[in-house]
């Protein structure tokens, strides 16, 4: 299994934001960078067979920009496992019972939980630092997902090198 891990784009500030956090959404510059990596993600012709988002407006409409770029619209689904307070746990759970190994899945989500899951796949109980920036993709592989070292990194691309690729 294939998954990419793409972080949701520049969102308003918390202290400048009145509502609840999950309905928090993006600033005009975090949906302009991200259509211009979405653009750059379309340039590495991933092969995508679906799209799972946090159910948070800020990681649905990062999601929404790449389907649209991706021209996968009618393969997005809400994992609300894949929340900001999400259960990381469950969501691979999810993974293991839900998606084929073969398939390759754009997960679009929130951090410290991306960069958490990523470490538990790729080291199990070790830990790896590193650092996933607003609107970044990692891609990971592996054999069969389950909460533990299933998985190894492949890449991982900041925004910068995305808008690059247009």
């Amino acid at each position: 299994m294939i998954l990419y891990f793409l972080r949701h784009a520049i969102a308003m500030d918390k202290g400048e934001w009145k509502g609840a956090d999950s309905d928090r959404p993006l600033t005009k510059e975090g949906s302009r960078k991200m259509k211009k990596a979405a653009k750059g993600i379309r340039r590495l012709d991933l092969k995508i067979d679906w799209i799972l988002t946090s159910p948070y407006r800020r990681t649905y409409d990062t999601a929404i920009i790449a389907a649209k770029e991706l021209k996968l619209k009618n393969k997005v689904k809400v994992s609300r496992s894949l929340a900001a307070d999400g259960d990381p746990k469950t969501f691979v759970r999810h993974l293991a019972q839900n998606f084929r190994t073969w398939e390759s899945v754009l997960l679009v989500g929130h951090e410290p939980y991306f960069t958490g899951l990523i470490n538990v796949l790729i080291a199990g109980q070790g830990k790896v630092k590193l650092v996933l920036d607003k609107g970044g993709l990692a891609k990971l592989i592996a054999d069969t997902p389950v909460f533990d070292k299933c998985a190894r990194l492949e890449w991982l691309l900041t925004p910068k090198i995305l808008k690059k690729l247009i």
